[in-house]
């Protein structure tokens, strides 16, 4: 019989007003002492933390809310500040739902239990990505044609995993968005949920000229705790 706690693990936890997805990188900025904190006491796991969007509260100087659904973020590189704060880019790794949670090391604990990604149905998963990824490439496209802002190409993974996780990062949508977007049951009903946004965000661009979701490199800026 499979033993239930060989995928769970005890892991600080991020509460941001960003959702982090596998394979995308983070850059944060970390100032509060709590987090410089979970920095030194967990530097050499991996993964370093977990991140989870906010649900009621605030990133700084509260013990906010979270959802349940985060990802794993492994470390990838840190810079120091002669006063103690910390630039840190990471890198999402496998997702997460939180068991328990508590703020008694004067920052987030969670007990986690890793989730898998099933990718459903493989064949309609297949069709879904080729789509999403002709949608997508249209739509970058429009938007130069309509903005005149130039974007760089991207050769992105025509896995639908990965392809569906990079498509959600580059689009700024709202959070909630991209919190359902992460929540998905199997790769296949995410790829469906994105190209029906990608849909909305291709009609809007041919209605105002400009469209709702600007793409976005992810990684491109830092986001400060």
């Amino acid at each position: 019989m499979p033993d239930p706690d060989a995928e769970r693990a005890d892991l600080p936890l991020f509460p941001l007003g960003t959702v982090l997805f596998p394979g995308m990188p983070l850059p944060l900025h970390l100032f509060e002492e709590r987090y410089r904190k979970l920095l030194r006491d967990h530097r050499q796991a991996d993964p370093i933390f977990g991140v989870v969007l906010t649900r009621q509260g605030v990133e700084v100087g509260d013990e906010p809310e979270t959802h349940a659904i985060g990802t794993g973020a492994t470390l990838l590189g840190a810079g120091h500040y002669p006063d103690g704060r910390t630039d840190i880019v990471v890198r999402g790794t496998r997702r997460f739902r939180i068991i328990t949670s508590d703020w008694s090391r004067g920052y987030l604990m969670g007990r986690v239990e890793w989730l898998d990604d099933p990718i459903g149905e493989p064949e309609a998963a297949a069709t879904a990505a080729a789509e999403l990824s002709r949608r997508y490439a249209a739509y970058l496209t429009a938007f130069r044609e309509a903005t005149g802002v130039e974007l760089p190409d991207e050769d992105l993974d025509l896995d639908p995993a990965p392809l569906a996780y990079a498509i959600a990062a580059r689009l700024a949508l709202n959070t909630w968005e991209q919190q359902r977007l992460l929540a998905a049951e199997t790769v296949g009903s995410r790829l469906g949920a994105l190209n029906v946004i990608i849909r909305r965000e291709s009609r809007l661009l041919h209605e105002t000229g400009a469209g709702g979701a600007i793409p976005e490199r992810p990684g491109g800026r830092f986001t400060a705790n």
